[in-house]
């Protein structure tokens, strides 16, 4: 799930504005997309490397990398792509990239550590770390919230620190303090408040993984981060995994993977502040890792034993068990994974993005089967691009087992989508919107202050005009309209998102 950075707005700048009839002259810099594998790539990996690259080109991102895991550890993993857009600086396999709020389950997997340390129970509230703390520095309705709450995201807290205060969210970035006691300083904002709705009923919040993360340093006397390394990176051997911080930033050296901001793509310094969201959210999504590294976690959860981690079955398995209904059909939610059944079996899976970069993770335990795929941009299509490469993973995966993915998962056939889901406005700038409709089976595309045309399907999704090169591509999810298109024409590619009827 996505964190949602506040702290300042995003640089706009005027984009021209396409018209159809009218030719325009555009320079293009083309280059073939660099390709990584491993060391001992094998056809495998080298097919992987290509169908990364296909969807990079096709889907407009610097760069991909993906990784197959079964419970021994890695199967196969392979690049594809550029650190920074419009370089030559090709990315390797182990550059380190931040997974976003996939962070979650890690931070549920120490909490599951300190239970059967006992330091801490799944029932223990939020009332019980802080036992001194008076109602009006603990709301009483938050002072009963337990960790497993916390960790389901049923506790009654809003989504994040800046729907509290914008400005103090804000304040954040400048991390003035060590971790630990910027947890501190957000645990006197936001816990006097009363819950924003009620408890006991999922709300995404990763305000509430950022409350359980000074839960858990409280109970142990130790720093999130520390106990982290410890206690997850390290007997995982995951040498590359650690949390981002500006202190961190600003001592790394060249060559660096820059994250593409979600608006407009443009590339991040990773050393700036605002390429990350602050220490205060380390537990719901800081950390930095590499792909291999990921995939020794991704392998141990889908081994089903506690060790090297845990040594209980039981404290194991409650990191798998479902607490909450997901926001879709027959989905639940518990300790930072996203369960649900599917044609490979149960699956555990997650998205993670700082809006800057995305990451997706899908475990079939019963397959013995896990993907990992991320990229170094945060747009929007971003999620699309890591689903298509899921997807093909899975397809690969279900053939060689005579299993058939489940629809739902997968992007939904060509065939399936029929004209009237892109019927819509889609608005490219204040006085530039295209209005798609049908009429008598044809789809016709008014344009604001231009005549309407008629458009031809290339595929259910791509559409052209005739006697003039452009075209239009609609973004659509498995159910429902399309949520955007994409003009394309002379070279350009410009998004126009769907406006509410």
């Amino acid at each position: 799930m996505s964190l949602f950075r506040n702290a300042s707005l995003p640089e706009f700048f005027m984009k021209s504005i396409p018209v159809i009839l009218r030719s325009v002259v555009i320079v293009l810099l083309l280059s073939a997309p660099s390709i990584c594998l491993r060391s001992d790539a094998d056809d495998s990996s080298r097919e992987m490397a290509a169908k990364l690259a296909e969807i990079s080109r096709k889907h407009d991102l610097p760069a991909m990398v993906a990784a197959v895991v079964n419970s021994e550890g890695l199967v196969t993993s392979a690049c594809s792509g550029n650190r920074k857009r419009g370089t030559a600086d090709e990315v390797e396999l182990s550059d380190r990239f931040p997974i976003g709020s996939n962070t979650k389950s890690m931070t549920a997997t120490l909490a599951a550590v300190l239970v059967e340390s006992g330091k801490i129970n799944w029932n223990t509230t939020v009332g019980n770390v802080w036992p001194k703390a008076s109602d009006k520095d603990i709301h009483p309705k938050l002072a009963a919230v337990t960790l497993d709450e916390l960790l389901s995201h049923q506790s009654g807290l809003p989504a994040n620190i800046s729907d509290v205060s914008a400005q103090a969210w804000a304040s954040f970035f400048d991390e003035k303090q060590s971790p630990a006691l910027e947890r501190r300083r957000m645990l006197k904002l936001v816990l006097s408040n009363p819950p924003s709705h009620a408890r006991g009923k999922f709300v995404y919040s990763n305000l509430g993984y950022a409350v359980a993360s000074a839960m858990l340093e409280t109970s142990a006397g130790e720093s999130f981060e520390s106990l982290m390394r410890k206690h997850v990176f390290g007997p995982l051997e995951m040498q590359s995994a650690d949390f981002r911080s500006m202190e961190s930033a600003k001592q790394l050296q060249p060559p660096l993977l820059w994250g593409h901001q979600a608006d407009g793509g443009k590339p991040l310094d990773p050393r700036n502040a605002g390429s990350e969201n602050p220490t205060v959210y380390a537990a719901a999504g800081t950390i930095h890792v590499s792909i291999e590294d990921y995939a020794k976690y991704a392998a141990w959860q889908l081994a089903g034993k506690p060790a090297p981690v845990l040594r209980s079955k039981d404290v194991f398995d409650h990191l798998h068990k479902p607490q909450a209904d997901y926001t879709t059909a027959g989905a639940k939610y518990g300790s930072g994974w996203i369960m649900m059944n599917t044609g490979l079996g149960p699956a555990f899976n997650h998205a993670g993005s700082n809006t800057n970069t995305f990451a997706l993770i899908w475990l079939f335990p019963e397959s013995d089967f896990g993907v990992i795929v991320c990229t170094n941009s945060g747009q929007e299509q971003a999620f699309a691009a890591c689903d298509e490469m899921v997807s093909h993973l899975m397809a690969q995966h279900a053939g060689s087992n005579n299993l058939q993915p489940q629809p739902a998962l997968v992007a939904p056939a060509l065939g399936e989508i029929g004209p009237e889901r892109l019927v819509g406005r889609y608005q490219l700038a204040p006085n530039f919107v295209f209005d798609v409709t049908l009429r008598d089976g044809h789809v016709m595309v008014g344009i604001t202050n231009q005549p309407t045309q008629e458009v031809f399907a290339d595929s259910p999704t791509r559409w052209s005009y005739r006697g003039v090169d452009a075209k239009l591509e609609f973004h659509l999810r498995a159910k429902g309209p399309a949520y955007a298109l994409t003009l394309h024409q002379n070279g350009a590619a410009q998004k126009a998102k769907r406006i509410r009827d």
